[in-house]
């Protein structure tokens, strides 16, 4: 018996030996991903946007620094650790993700740390995260999608449920800030209703002035590249903003003319990006935007018949469909909640090009023994030993799916999930 274990030990340790040193291997050069239709392709080749949302590479309000390193106690922002973000891009590569939604790189303003505190004055400092995070996403050979605003002033749960402030805890950015400095007394808590805060799509100044961030933003170089945003294929598309909508929730008020006007603005930019529609639900008056790749929704729960909905609308227009939220927690219902059937439709769809999960946090680094934690009820820690046997069976479905639809690999549903060595190695 002893003689037959040996070689399954060693067969077990030089497995794992190669798992380690494949996740220490810098990927390829990355190339420009283009549409075609209703097709995303890389180099000439079908390719899938799958992966989770980590809002927090750019800015994060979760961890308390230690001392002396930047930190706003107001907002309670911090720039994350770099080895807080190497570590989220070693779990989305054994999650069998090719891509990463994140807010913070896009949407930075209104905040001492941010990259444009007050209006049009950018801070140098704040960029140091977002080129750490773009680089070592390219390093990984994870692609990332980049909103440029967010409809909401902060995030917030209430009673478990996602409220109209949102999910982000207590960033000050989003369109309130624009209404803000334009000299607009709005907030997101008395004025969600009122009909004045469409002067952020409609006001010259505030446009002009969203313009001019767009373009600080697109057009800042990576030191760790010599790249541009705007040059770095790395980051394969920009959205308009997170969930964009007007004074009544759910109208999807985001007038057709601003949309064409902003990506017109991120083409004559950065010409290689594609273009995402962030209005929160697919607007039949956008399909028709030539400038528009990719028009989106996000599923709270996740909801088959809305998903076919939207797939069915974009397909008429012979766009691409991103879902770019759903709630992965659970749990499954008879019907239109199920995750499972979620992802069967996604996989099948010839208009789907992925999916991203909300949302994703990782280990605490420098110390590889604690989580990060976050208090929307939707937080995913990959690997903590902490999580219920459920959870870890959530995952494992995301992992499957992730691997079917980015890669084209079926693998089982109780598929042992990989380890992610702590800390994860910068490439």
């Amino acid at each position: 018996m002893r003689s037959c274990m040996w070689p399954l030990q060693i067969l077990a340790a030089a497995a794992a030996a190669a798992a380690v040193a494949a996740a220490s291997r810098p990927a390829a050069v990355l190339s420009p991903v283009t549409r075609t239709g209703s097709t995303l392709l890389v180099d000439g080749k079908p390719w899938k946007a799958v992966g989770p949302n980590v809002y927090w590479l750019g800015l994060d309000e979760n961890v308390v620094p230690p001392e002396g390193e930047p930190y706003d106690p107001v907002t309670k922002s911090s720039y994350p650790a770099k080895g807080r973000i190497t570590d989220v891009l070693a779990t989305v590569r054994a999650l069998g993700g090719t891509m990463i939604r994140s807010h913070t790189l896009g949407i930075s303003l209104g905040n001492p740390l941010s990259v444009m505190p007050v209006p049009g004055v950018v801070n140098d400092a704040a960029f140091a995260s977002i080129d750490w995070a773009v680089y070592q996403a390219g390093q990984y050979g994870i692609r990332l999608m980049i909103p440029l605003i967010d409809n909401f002033v902060r995030r917030n749960v209430v009673n478990g449920r996602v409220s109209l402030t949102s999910k982000i805890g207590l960033l000050p950015w989003g369109k309130y800030t624009f209404l803000r400095w334009a000299g607009f007394n709005l907030t997101q808590g008395a004025d969600a209703t009122n009909p004045e805060i469409q002067q952020f799509y409609t006001n010259a100044t505030i446009v002009a002035a969203f313009k001019d961030y767009i373009a600080k933003i697109l057009t800042h170089q990576n030191p760790y590249t010599n790249q541009t945003y705007a040059e770095d294929p790395t980051i394969f598309a920009y959205e308009t903003g997170n969930e964009l909508l007007g004074p009544v929730w759910g109208d999807m008020d985001c007038p057709a003319d601003w949309v064409a006007d902003i990506a017109r603005v991120v083409k004559r930019l950065a010409p290689q990006k594609l273009f995402v529609d962030g209005t929160y639900g697919v607007n039949k008056t956008h399909l028709a935007i030539d400038e528009v790749d990719v028009f989106s929704n996000h599923y709270y729960p996740v909801d088959t018949a809305k998903l076919q909905a939207d797939l069915d609308l974009v397909e008429g227009a012979g766009k691409a469909y991103f879902a770019g939220e759903y709630s992965w927690v659970g749990p499954d219902a008879n019907g239109t909640k199920n995750m499972t059937a979620f992802f069967d439709i996604m996989e099948k769809s010839t208009v789907a090009v992925g999916d991203a999960f909300w949302s994703l946090f990782g280990r605490n680094l420098p110390d590889c023994g604690s989580f990060v934690d976050h208090s929307d009820g939707f937080t995913l820690q990959y690997g903590n030993p902490a999580n219920s046997e459920y959870t870890n069976h959530r995952i494992q479905l995301i992992r499957k799916h992730f691997l079917a639809m980015g890669q084209g690999t079926q693998i089982a549903p109780d598929d042992d999930l990989p380890v992610v060595p702590c800390p994860a190695p910068a490439l």
